[in-house]
């Protein structure tokens, strides 16, 4: 831990919030703090499946023996890893059957829009919520069970939010104060939080290699077929438009921002070819063609698939030794470049992990980010790259990327509510709004 404050007062209207805060510089400090004052072990996905069990055995194991008796809410790293129901609807059920056996379907819609999620919410698939709607649906469950805990541990609690939202987490904590429980938050040094006051990010020694490429829309549209089981939930669409124009010509790095649900993660799905548009098209002209691009979604860690960092690469390429070697090559290229800039910053060292063997989140992304970049994509698609890193080693390790694929000409798009974060780091920038007709408008600001 590099720095704890006690009891800061942020001032908000006429309500001061009371919450003890302490940072980090590596997301594995930061879960080793959530475990000591939860009792919760979190499975090292970047160990691998074996890993995944034998940590799973030890939280069942020795929960109950833990020194700490106190029962809190948890907000977790990854919030959809604290919520264990299909739909927004069951988790709340659950969470306040823990006060009656007959559950008002109102209570539950006065929950959701306590913190801005509409009441059809309720019965969409979790999986199926943008990270921000996933986050505020945990800051729901928070509320629903604030009589039966004494208070709330929580892991970055505003991260996957856009600020005009961070009031949310001030209306819960608040809440918590109220009744005399207590709020813990660990957060990542640099972290936005409230009324903390960003710093002005270093400039750049040299600028970002810019890669020139075009999107092209023709009226996609993604439509969601209802669900009759367990519930109804009933069909939905949505559209991508530019606002007029067929094609933006873009220069790499690109930023992407816009308010959380708008759509942005459905529309690197359909940019990636995850989601294929029900109707209409959506193409890419650039260096490297117009075939699909490479997604690294937010919770990158869960796409090595249940392998180890290394073993997940080797699975991936088992059958082209050739971009296994390039794929090695632009690793050992972006972990140098990082390694140079924690010479400078020792506080750092811990975040990267050692070489022997590739343990960390950061080394994760790091190979993750390789594996794509040896396919040579027509674009690399980060979704918010800064989750899980302090900020500084988050700016090193997307300039680092950017770099890389500037020099194999690999169009880069990074989508953020943290714009601030990378400053001097784009060459464009787009944001995501609705205009009110089911449709999404992408405007080049």
């Amino acid at each position: 831990m590099v720095s704890c404050a006690a009891a800061r007062g942020m001032d908000r209207a006429t309500t001061v919030i009371n919450t003890h805060i302490s940072r980090f510089n590596s997301f594995e400090k930061q879960v080793s703090y959530f475990t000591h004052k939860t009792g919760v072990h979190l499975p090292r996905m970047t160990f691998g499946k074996g890993a995944f069990f034998k940590d799973l055995g030890v939280w069942s194991s020795t929960y109950h023996l833990r020194i700490d008796k106190t029962e809190s809410v948890h907000i977790l790293p990854d919030p959809v890893q604290g919520l264990s129901f299909p739909r927004a609807v069951d988790v709340l059920s659950s969470a306040l059957s823990l006060s009656s056996e007959v559950i008002d379907e109102n209570e539950i819609y006065e929950l959701l829009e306590y913190f801005g999620l509409s009441k059809e919410k309720a019965t969409q698939p979790v999986i199926s919520l943008s990270g921000g709607e996933i986050l505020l649906l945990n800051f729901a469950k928070a509320k629903a069970m604030l009589p039966y805990v004494d208070g709330i541990v929580a892991c970055s609690p505003i991260h996957w939010l856009n600020e005009n939202r961070y009031h949310y987490w001030e209306k819960l904590a608040e809440y918590y104060n109220e009744k005399s429980c207590f709020v813990d938050v660990a957060l990542l040094e640099g972290e936005p939080f409230i009324d903390e006051v960003n710093e002005k990010p270093k400039a750049l020694a040299h600028l970002m290699p810019a890669v020139a490429w075009r999107l092209s829309l023709d009226d996609p549209v993604v439509i969601f077929e209802e669900i009759r089981f367990p519930s109804y939930h009933p069909a939905s669409r949505i559209g991508y438009t530019t606002g007029g124009c067929e094609s933006i010509d873009l220069q790499s790095p690109v930023l992407l921002t816009g308010d959380n649900g708008v759509g942005k993660s459905i529309f690197a799905k359909v940019l990636s070819g995850i989601i294929k548009p029900s109707g209409g098209t959506v193409s890419i002209q650039a260096p490297n063609g117009g075939g699909s691009s490479r997604l690294i979604f937010q919770d990158a860690i869960d796409q090595l698939f249940g392998k180890s960092i290394d073993g997940h690469m080797n699975w991936v390429f088992r059958f082209d030794s050739q971009k296994r070697q390039a794929a090695g090559e632009i690793y050992n290229e972006i972990d140098a470049t990082i390694r140079e800039y924690i010479k400078e910053h020792p506080a750092d060292h811990e975040a990267l992990g050692p070489q022997s063997e590739r343990c960390t989140l950061l080394q994760a992304k790091i190979s993750l980010v390789s594996e794509r970049l040896a396919t040579l994509p027509s674009v690399l698609i980060l979704d918010e790259p800064g989750w899980g890193l302090s900020r500084s080693i988050a700016r090193t390790l997307v300039e680092a990327v950017c770099r890389a694929a500037g020099n194999l000409k690999v169009a880069v798009v990074l989508i953020s509510h943290h714009a601030r974060w990378w400053q001097n780091m784009v060459h464009s920038r787009c944001h995501l709004s609705r205009d009110g007709k089911g449709n999404v408008v992408i405007r080049k600001i």
